[in-house]
């Protein structure tokens, strides 16, 4: 062993800087999806002209993190929204879900901090009939190719759509929305993936909520404003401009796959409109 560390010793240090390396990465990338961050963001009232002031907080992709779920619902309960959005993916498909009383502990909080609407992400019809009875036994509407008209704290009216999953070939526009706006009444879409959005031009809508990018979980350091790399989507995190003076706002989401970010922390987003 002596005589074979002498002529390899070269190599044996690379192995070990290697390994070392390996498991740094791995420490930092399980650590950085651990880094939940509340973002604000403001957006003009025309955004959804007529239904402001209005706060909404939007989630998205908890993939089973419980822990980060708990610690989401707390910066949402101290940001007082009027209207909670999960726009999808309340499981990860290769893992048991299992424990379902704690999720649904964890939705029925949820509600009771405000009026709260779901929709499916790809994921979730993996175990559709088991996510289907944890929001209906948290009593959360889960929206599937549907609309409901809610009605703000101030009393202006909005109309929610939530959409099949687009992955899934599961959408279907036709059944919950118009091609021409029947009335002055202001249409929040909720779409799991931004990349329905072509399927979804010539429909009336006015904002888009997505995840499923993650922001790819990858973000390059030191830029301002922060770029994300994704190979799911060109509009992997933030707030993008559509047709017709349209908004499509894809967050980060809260979980992760493979347990691990760099440089793309997970997120809550406490939307403003209008205030």
């Amino acid at each position: 062993m002596k005589a074979f560390l002498r002529r390899h010793w070269k190599l044996c240090i690379l192995l070990l800087l290697l390994a070392a390396a390996y498991h740094g990465l791995k420490w930092y990338g399980r650590y950085g999806a651990r880094q939940l961050e509340v973002n604000h963001l403001s957006m003009p009232a025309e955004t959804l002209p007529g239904a402001g002031p209005l706060r909404i907080a939007f989630l998205a992709d908890v993939h089973d993190s419980r822990e980060l779920l708990d610690e989401a619902l707390d910066a949402i309960e101290q940001a007082k929204p009027d209207l909670i959005i999960f726009g999808g993916d309340l499981i990860m498909v290769n893992t048991r879900f299992m424990r379902t009383r704690r999720m649904v502990q964890a939705l029925r909080r949820m509600k009771s901090i405000a009026p709260t609407f779901a929709i499916l992400g790809n994921q979730d019809y993996e175990k559709q009939e088991q996510v289907e009875r944890v929001y209906r036994t948290a009593g959360i509407p889960l929206l599937r190719n549907q609309s409901v008209e809610w009605q703000s704290p101030a009393g202006h009216r909005l109309r929610i759509v939530g959409l099949g999953d687009y992955n899934e070939g599961d959408e279907a526009p036709e059944q919950c929305m118009a091609e021409q706006a029947a009335d002055d009444v202001p249409v929040l879409l909720l779409s799991h993936d931004p990349e329905s959005r072509e399927l979804l031009a010539d429909y009336h809508w006015h904002l888009m909520l997505s995840g499923h990018t993650h922001g790819g979980q990858l973000g390059v350091p030191f830029t301002e404003p922060r770029r994300f790399i994704s190979l799911r989507s060109d509009m992997p995190a933030g707030l993008y401009s559509f047709d017709r003076g349209r908004r499509i706002f894809v967050t980060r989401g809260v979980g992760s796959t493979m347990g691990m970010r760099f440089f793309c922390p997970p997120e809550v987003n406490i939307i403003d409109i209008g205030r």
